[in-house]
């Protein structure tokens, strides 16, 4: 059996490289490790390995509709709580649109689009052993508060 140790990068087709490398460096906090703007490549990297995302300057046309198959989204792992709430304020000061704030149980994570209208959550993780959380309470998808963490609308999917 394949014993894939972890997701190693991500890779996006985008429209724009230059207008998505500054979206991810500034809603991230990405590095540029490399880039090549002529060919329309960008390589972000959090500075531990040779990167973690990268940009094709590939795409054309409009986004792909939500039902088609393809990326739900990426998320982006922050270490607490107090971090995910300071994040949707900086993201508000940026001018970058949420699109929704939710309690999953395991985690709270918060939601918004790329130049390219790819789907990004920034989330932390809720509990101590997120396998066995995950295996007994399951997900749920609760509207909250990001400042008081209170729900404040159930949901009735998880998408």
């Amino acid at each position: 059996m394949i014993a894939a140790r972890k997701l190693g990068h991500l890779v996006l087709k985008v429209r724009d490289a230059r207008k998505s490398r500054d979206f991810y460096t500034r809603a991230l906090g990405l590095k540029v490790a490399h880039e090549d703007l002529e060919r329309g490549a960008v390589f972000l990297s959090f500075g531990e390995q040779h990167h973690d995302l990268a940009l094709f300057q590939l795409a054309t046309g409009e986004a792909p509709d939500a039902r088609q198959p393809g990326l739900h989204h990426s998320a982006w792992q922050l270490g607490s709580f107090a971090e995910l709430q300071a994040a949707h304020r900086e993201l508000r000061e940026l001018g970058i649109a949420v699109e929704s704030t939710i309690e999953h149980n395991v985690t709270r994570s918060v939601y918004f689009h790329d130049p390219d209208g790819n789907r990004v959550e920034l989330y932390c993780d809720m509990v101590e052993d997120g396998f066995d959380a995950m295996r007994t309470m399951g997900p749920r998808r609760d509207e909250i508060d990001i400042e008081t963490g209170q729900v404040v609308g159930r949901g009735k999917e998880y998408v």
